[in-house]
């Protein structure tokens, strides 16, 4: 299940929760080159410039490895982690995405 906990701000960001990650992303108005492909998830064709997913570390079990194990995906222009057992996760948080803004866009154009 996607949860937004915020409408998009002055930037552009929203963030919110699937399943048991929480997530932020920046979504641009239009398609740009270096957003994500909705449907291959490699860089190109997308609104979504910037997505980051974790999992949520307890302060009382924080160090360098459990920060770093907690994250699952952190694209900003290309990707600099996409966990391969979380792929699909990522697939159904950007379609999700581009679905929404795009019925955004849509309802405002009335």
């Amino acid at each position: 299940m996607i949860k937004v906990y915020s409408k998009t701000n002055k930037y552009g960001i929203i963030y919110g929760k699937i399943d048991s990650y929480n997530w932020y992303a920046l979504v641009q108005d239009e398609i740009v080159d270096y957003g994500i492909n909705p449907n291959t998830l490699a860089k190109g064709s997308g609104r979504v410039s910037r997505l980051f997913v974790y999992k949520e570390v307890k302060a009382a079990t924080m160090n360098q490895n459990t920060v770093m194990e907690s994250v699952i995906a952190d694209y900003r222009h290309s990707w600099n982690l996409l966990k391969s057992d979380q792929k699909e996760l990522i697939k159904k948080l950007v379609n999700y995405l581009e679905l929404r803004y795009s019925l955004k866009v849509l309802k405002e154009a009335k």
